[in-house]
């Protein structure tokens, strides 16, 4: 069976650049996960796993056009019915 592909276009500016930049996060972050997986020594790869690991939400909230510190998580407790609130700061 043939591989399949399937192309998708957007006319806004916006969508593109983001997609452009995922592409280029997406590129240099498997590269560096190939290199990191050759690591033998198991504590030696994840240390450096979590150091790999550990930007890409900032890259997402960044790519969305916001940054770390700017959104609020709450959260509705369910044993005693409480609401706790995370500043992500």
């Amino acid at each position: 069976m043939p591989e399949q592909k399937i192309s998708l276009t957007f006319d806004n500016p916006t969508m593109q650049d983001f997609f452009r930049k995922w592409c280029q996060f997406k590129n240099v972050y498997e590269k560096g996960k190939a290199e990191i997986l050759a690591i033998k020594e198991e504590d030696k790869r994840q240390e450096e796993l979590d150091k790999l690991n550990a930007p890409q939400e900032e890259w997402k909230l960044r790519a969305m056009g916001t940054t770390i510190g700017c959104h609020t998580i709450v959260k509705k407790g369910t044993e005693d019915n409480t609401v706790r609130v995370y500043d992500l700061t």
